[in-house]
Formats: structure tokens, C-alpha cells, sequence
């Protein structure tokens, strides 16, 4: 009888134990899953919404007329540059986002991400503006706003994940050069200082 009540016990223990590793295995997966959906949800963001407003800007036959017309200075890339460039920026942008977000979270440390939000909506806004306002003044005063947002961002991340500033530095590098090009359009056609 002790023999049986102690295998009872070992049973006991063991099932209690593969029913804790099971809850730990369905909470892992779970986990994983919630962060696979944000991770997503990042890049459907970053990515997704830089591709609508960029697709809408350059669909727009009389904008593209507008941009072909202007005076633009020898660095000036070529136009295929831009969309695959930026893919690459929204994507390393995301991944960053997501690296925060799970360090972090959002009610623990909000600071990071509300910043970085802000500067993804100056980052949407410069391209209303530049291509669809034709502002080339209002556009340039935009994006060293955004340029600021962008260098607060890299600060707040460092703070978080000392790498992860460093898939940041082509953004800050992409945008500080498109500075210096909105500059330039800005001086070479002064007539589409404000707007058309």
C-alpha cells in the first residue's frame, strides 16, 4: 500500500509537471504569435504606408509633370532610386521599432515609440507636402523637423538597445542627404518656394 501510494504521488508530480510545461509551451507560442503580429504590424506600417503615400504621390500625373519640370542639381538620383531605397529604410525602420517595443513595451516606456511615431507621420507628411503641396520651402522646414525627430528617435533607442540605433543610421543618412537635395530644388526654382 505505501509502494502504490507513493507511485501515486510520483504520477501526480509527473503529470503536474508535464501540465506546467504544457501551459509554458502554450504560453511561449502564444507569446511568439503576439510578437510575430506586431512585428508585422510594424512593417505593414512603416512599410505599407510610405508605399501608399509614395504610389499616390507618383500615380499623380500632373504631380510627376511638376517634379520633371523642376531644376534639379547634378546629385540629383534617379527616380528608380527612391522606391527601393526606401523599402529598405521602412523595413530596417520596423525591425528597430519592434526590437523597442519588445525590450520595452509600450506602458512601461512609452517615450521611444511616441516619439518614433511622430516621426514616421513627419516622415508621410514631408511627401504631401513636397510632391502633392509643391512646396519646396514649407517641405524643406518640414524635413529638418523630421530630421530632428529622427536623431531624438536614435537617442531614445540607444537608451533602450545600444545596437539597435545602428539599423537608424542609413535613415538619418538617406534623410540628411534628401535635407541637403530639398535645399537645393528650394534654390534652383524659388518660384515654387510656397507653392504652384
Amino acid at each position: 500500500q505505501h509502494y502504490f501510494i507513493q507511485s501515486n504521488l510520483r504520477m501526480g508530480e509527473q503529470q503536474g509537471e508535464e501540465g506546467c510545461m504544457t501551459q509554458l509551451r502554450n504560453m511561449s507560442r502564444r507569446e511568439l504569435f503576439i510578437q510575430f503580429c506586431v512585428l508585422v504590424g510594424f512593417v505593414i506600417l512603416c512599410m505599407g504606408g510610405g508605399g501608399i503615400i509614395g504610389a499616390v504621390s507618383v500615380a499623380d500625373e500632373d504631380d510627376s509633370a511638376w517634379f520633371e519640370s523642376l531644376k534639379k542639381p547634378c546629385f540629383n538620383p534617379p527616380a528608380a532610386v527612391f522606391a527601393p531605397v526606401w523599402a529598405i529604410l521602412y523595413l530596417f525602420m520596423a525591425i528597430a521599432a519592434f526590437v523597442v517595443w519588445r525590450s520595452t513595451t509600450f506602458r512601461k516606456q512609452p517615450a521611444p515609440l511616441v516619439v518614433f511615431f511622430i516621426q514616421l507621420i513627419l516622415n508621410f507628411a514631408w511627401t504631401l507636402i513636397f510632391r502633392k503641396g509643391r512646396a519646396l520651402l514649407a517641405s524643406f522646414v518640414e524635413i529638418i523637423i523630421l530630421w530632428i525627430a529622427v536623431l531624438v528617435t536614435m537617442i531614445l533607442f540607444f537608451r533602450v538597445r545600444p545596437w539597435v540605433h545602428f539599423l537608424l543610421l542609413p535613415y538619418i543618412m538617406w534623410v540628411t542627404f534628401a535635407t541637403i537635395l530639398n535645399y537645393s530644388l528650394w534654390q534652383l526654382n524659388p518660384e515654387n518656394g510656397d507653392s504652384d
